[in-house]
């Protein structure tokens, strides 16, 4: 797995997330390291980077705007 730093601008305060890309077969995953919490984006069906929260269940403290924020700087990247 390749490891990278991604730096995002969400309402004004600036961040560099820890990340890392993992490879398979027919596609890739990243994995970002967000206050402590793994989100893992991938592409949907339809192209669409979606966000996979480790657990969907109960609250996570990842801030959805923040997440918003991570999806916009991959798709400036054209990243996966």
């Amino acid at each position: 797995m390749e490891q990278f730093e991604l730096p995002v601008t969400h309402k004004g305060k600036d961040y560099l997330f820890n990340g890392r890309l993992a490879t398979f077969t027919y596609g890739y995953k990243l994995s970002v390291d967000i206050n402590g919490y793994e989100v893992i984006f991938e592409r949907d069906d339809a192209g669409e980077l979606r966000a996979l929260l480790p657990d969907s269940s109960s609250e996570t403290a990842v801030d959805k705007g923040l997440i918003e924020a991570v999806i916009e700087v991959f798709n400036d990247l054209e990243v996966l």
